[in-house]
């Protein structure tokens, strides 16, 4: 853990907290360890993606749908090989530049099998709040048809970081609603920010299902 004394004066309490957390969520990953890709201010902080695996693995999820790709795409399949699953990982992404890093990497640590990657561009979509866009659904229905039927799904995109898409990523559960398994997990990332939070209120609604607030700002909820 960091020396406080080299942390700004403004660090609190639940900055410190934080840093211990991904600390220790980092020595967890290090068994999945493989490639580097780049772990940008907008990927899942580690104790996210800890508490991500931990559900996949303990509810036995094998069909997966991920919208936005990421560290979280290569750490799944990993999961998948390393513990000897049969799991498919769906992966949505609108920017095809980082959607063909992704294809890159995932070739070079043979995980292509675990992971269909699908490239949907963001549109103007119905579902969306504020007349916002989404996901392409036609080139999503493509590749992944509505007979699929889905165990986890993992929301962590598209961008939702300005005020004017802080709501992008509502569409998903209405979108995927008629897929989820009986037994399903929904599980969304960035739940410190005030559009997530708002879109958790919509969901809750949506499903009268209660999310549970995990360390990492993921929020997660079992069907």
């Amino acid at each position: 853990m960091p020396n406080p004394s080299f942390l700004p004066p403004e660090t609190d309490h639940q900055r410190l907290q934080e840093i211990w957390e991904d600390s220790l969520a980092m020595q967890y990953l290090m068994p999945l360890a493989g490639n580097y890709l780049p772990w940008s201010g907008y990927a899942l902080r580690p104790s996210g993606l800890v508490q991500i695996l931990n559900t996949i693995l303990i509810r036995k999820h094998l069909s997966i749908v991920e919208c936005g790709g990421g560290v979280s795409t290569l750490y799944i399949a990993r999961l998948f090989r390393r513990n000897g699953l049969q799991g498919k990982l769906h992966c949505i992404e609108n920017n095809l530049d980082w959607l063909n890093l992704l294809q890159d990497a995932l070739a070079r640590e043979e995980l292509t099998t675990y992971v269909q990657l699908i490239h949907a561009p963001l549109e103007p979509c119905e579902l969306a709040l504020d007349n916002g866009e989404w996901y392409d659904r036609q080139k999503i229905r493509h590749q992944l048809p509505a007979s699929k039927t889905i165990d986890c799904l993992l929301v962590d995109g598209p961008p939702a970081y300005r005020e004017d898409i802080q709501y992008s990523r509502f569409p998903a559960v209405p979108f995927f609603q008629s897929q989820l398994a009986p037994h399903s997990t929904i599980i969304l990332d960035d739940i410190n920010r005030r559009g997530e939070q708002e879109v958790l209120t919509r969901w809750q609604t949506l499903l009268n299902v209660s999310f549970d607030p995990s360390i990492g700002n993921v929020a997660i909820a079992h069907l």
